[in-house]
Order: structure tokens, then sequence, then C-alpha cells
């Protein structure tokens, strides 16, 4: 496989652009007035579940603008953290970004306008054709796409804020609606019919006195408090979380024997955080997911074979760097890596299923102990021993000596359901699988999304968060089922 021309992006996963992070900011509208309303903002997608031999690796696509239309009065504006927020929505089909808690004016809005970037998608082509003149078949490569906007209507706006009222609503960007294939031309249109859309928050399945759940911020602690710690991705991108009394740390790797906030060490601790996103606007730990206990150059991203005994191609998703290679800072999402496997071990990330009695933790374990065990579309981090190449010369490439299974998302459609598993129909065409696959649900810990369990998710389309296993009794052990609208 040859990689097509690689483009440069701005930032990973997980920015956020709100006041909740980084202090107030002006809102409001007509002409001005009391700040005296909160709206709590975030966001999701839906896949392009109807592509035919065409698989969606990564959909890195930036905000570049989101405006609320009062019904009297001037637009208002909302500042955007960075001015230009990545997203990738293939992240998003399972998970939630947090775009922020924004104080308005007590008013009626009318409708939102967002603004995009040119879009940047990363596909496996098995279409047999080449695709907008440069994607070859039988290749992965990269493909960049109009800018576009849209305006949004449709309920729940017109949307009425009240005096002191905090309010949450949730975008969805539909890919399955945007993404069409014409004449072996793959285009997308930001306002098609259908293709963004928006809902008052809590969805269906969402802990009650709370809006939201952000999932998997990877970054390194850069500050501890007796209440709350701060976690600063790569990129720069700070959140602070909230700590409960009892914190719930996850350590697969055993790293730290305590087991509670003393884990988290300033300037030392990379982690995962999921966290819930509060009626104010702040964030709530949830669980910490100890990656490592001192920084080390990390990428994570969706395994694809090469076809190479030793070697796979990894398209990134999320990285930390700590040695400042001028290849890892540069890499983006999307980016295409060729990873070469050094005497490696393999571990498995069990993360919310850390300690959890009604994991088979140690069967599982077991099925991801060599590189016989690797299979497209998992999603896994790889400690980096060196990094060389450009997306500019298409040749980045990096050698590695751990492998470490995480989360991978996914979609499909829900064949049967039985007990607390089911099965998985019209998954992405790159994962390889002959039969439906099996996908396990564990009682009490996965964390259902747009509905209220499993019982009533037979024949609809859903995307889960699940460790992808080739050999195991179940192919996938979902931590999260999201039932798309």
């Amino acid at each position: 496989m040859n990689p097509t021309k690689l483009l440069n992006f701005l930032a990973i996963l997980g920015v956020s652009f709100s006041a909740a992070c980084s202090g107030s900011h002006s809102g409001g509208g007509g002409g001005g007035g009391n700040q005296n309303a909160n709206l709590v903002v975030t966001m999701t997608s839906s896949p392009p579940a109807s592509l035919t031999n065409i698989s969606v690796l990564s959909a890195a696509v930036s905000i570049t603008g989101i405006t609320l239309n009062p019904a009297t009065g001037n637009p208002v504006p909302l500042p955007l953290h960075p001015t230009v927020y990545p997203v990738d929505l293939m992240r998003l089909q399972a998970d939630t970004a947090f775009l922020g808690s924004l104080p308005l004016t007590a008013q009626t809005y009318n409708s939102a306008s967002v603004t995009f970037s040119a879009p940047i998608l990363t596909i496996d082509n098995q279409s047999g054709a080449t695709l907008n003149g440069t994607c070859l078949t039988n290749n992965i490569c990269q493909i960049v796409l109009a800018a576009g906007s849209v305006q949004l209507t449709t309920a729940p706006f017109p949307l009425t804020l009240t005096n002191a009222e905090q309010q949450g609503i949730s975008f969805n960007l539909n890919l399955n609606n945007a993404i069409t294939v014409t004449n072996n031309t793959l285009a997308l249109n930001f306002s098609a019919a259908n293709v963004f859309t928006s809902t008052i928050l809590p969805r269906t399945g969402t802990a009650s006195g709370t809006l939201d759940v952000v999932e998997d911020f990877v970054g390194t602690v850069s500050a501890v408090t007796a209440s709350s710690i701060t976690v600063t991705s790569n990129s720069g991108i700070t959140l602070q979380f909230l700590l409960p009394a009892s914190p719930t740390i996850e350590d697969p790797q055993a790293l730290c024997a305590a087991l509670n906030a003393t884990c988290l060490v300033a300037n030392q601790t990379v982690v995962s955080v999921d966290a819930t996103v509060n009626t104010d606007g702040t964030l709530t730990l949830l669980s910490a997911d100890l990656l490592d206990s001192t920084p080390r150059d990390k990428v994570e991203g969706t395994l694809v074979s090469s076809g190479t005994a030793g070697q796979f191609f990894l398209i990134l998703a999320d990285k930390v760097v700590a040695t400042g290679n001028t290849t890892l800072t540069a890499a983006a999402p999307g980016d295409i890596f060729l990873v070469t496997l050094v005497n490696p071990t393999f571990l498995l990330d069990s993360d919310e299923f850390f300690n959890n009695a009604s994991f088979p933790s140690a069967a599982v374990t077991s099925q991801f102990a060599s590189e016989s065990d690797l299979i497209d579309g998992q999603d896994v981090m790889v400690h980096v021993t060196a990094a060389t190449g450009s997306a500019a010369t298409n040749d980045q490439s990096l050698t590695a000596d751990q492998v470490l299974l995480r989360f991978t998302r996914t979609s499909g459609t829900v064949l049967s359901v039985s007990g607390q598993s089911f099965t998985l129909s019209n998954v992405p065409p790159f994962i390889p699988f002959i039969a439906n696959p099996p996908v396990s649900t564990i009682t009490g810990l996965t964390r259902f999304d747009n509905v209220s369990d499993i019982s009533s998710i037979a024949g609809t389309t859903v995307s889960i968060r699940a460790l992808l296993l080739r050999n195991s009794t179940f192919n996938f052990y979902a931590v999260k089922v999201r039932e798309q609208p």
C-alpha cells in the first residue's frame, strides 16, 4: 500500500473551547444584556454505514465558527478555543466531545450557524476503482474535501433560555447522510438534509443530575489539588476535573499499587480520563486509567494490516510526545504510519473493566499476547522507540517495542440480542469478520447511550467502544453502546 499525500492537521481529539476550562468569556446578544443563562454544548457523530467497500478510518474536520442567532438583536458568536476546533468524527460515533459551557443572555435563539474547515478523510479503498482521481483501489489514502457550513433551524430551535437557566444541547453530524460517492468521486455535504442536527441534553441513559459523559481524554496530569486534577494533552489542551471523594483509579499495567489519588502525579502520570458533564458546565472525574507513570513517546490509532510480518499501518488518532521527536510532533489525526515491531511486548488496557468481577479478565488478556492476535480495526497504542518521515513526503514510519490494546470505536446493525450479548452485522468492510461478530456487555458496567439498556436495541444501528479480539469467545467486549438516532 502506498499512502497518498498526507496533509498536516492542527490538534488531537479532546480540545475544549469553553469558559468551563479556561475562564469566562463574553456572550449574549440582541445588543447586550446580562449573561444570566448557561448553555452546555457537546458533539457526537453517526457513522457512514451505507458505504460499500470503502471504510472511513478517520474523519478529521475542524469547527471554524458557531453562532447563535437570536429572535431579536445581533447574532451571537461563540468563541472557540482554539479558534479552529478539531474533531475526528469517527471517534465521535461512540464518544462525545465537550465543546464548552457558554454564558448567554436569556432570550430566544431561532437557529445556530456552524462553519467547518475542509475535512480530511483517511479511507481504506477496496471499491475496485480510483476515487477522486488519486486514491487507488486496495490503498489507504487521504482525501481532502470541501469546507462547508450549515444553519440549524430544526428542534430544539427555536431555543429559549430563561433567567438563571442551565441548559445543554448536543450537536450530531451524520456521516451517512453527508458522504456520497458519485462516478467514483467521494464528497461530503455539511448542509444536506439531516446531516447536522441537535438535541436537548441529557440523552436517555445519562446518569441523573448530569448532562453527558466525556470519555478517553488522554494527557499528562499537569496539576493536582485536594479537589481536582488538571490534565494537559500533548497539543497543550487543558481540562480540569473535579475529584469525587474516592476517585476510581484503573491500573491494568500495575503502575501504582495505591490505586488512589496519590497515583495522579503532576507532570509524570499519563492518563485516559472519563468524566461527567455537569449541568453547570464543570467536569467530574468518573475514572482515571493509568497509561504511564512517566511521559514516553506513544501513538494511538486504528490498526490495518500491511501484509508483511512484523509490520502494520496505524491511522493516528492520539499521541503523547515526550522527546520532542520532529516526526511525532508534526503528526496529526488521520496520518498513516508504518509500524515496525522490534521485540515487542503485548498488553491489554482493560480501562473501565479493570478489577470488575463480571469481566473475564484472565481469559480476555490471554487473547492479546502476540503478533498473531493483531487484527484490522483494533485500536492500539504503541511505545515509539524511533520515528522518521513526514506527511508531506508520504513516509511516516516508526519502530515500537510495546503494543497496548485499547478500545475500538465501530458501528453496525444489531442482528439479535441474547441476554447481555448481541450480534452485530454490517460492520465496516475493513474489519475482516466472516460471520457476524458477537458483542458482550457487562451488567452494571457497560454504559448505554440514547437507550436505557440492551433490551430494545435489536434491529437498530449502534456504535460501540469495545475491546476487539480475534479469537475470543466474544469478538467485542463493549464498555459503551450508543444507539444512533
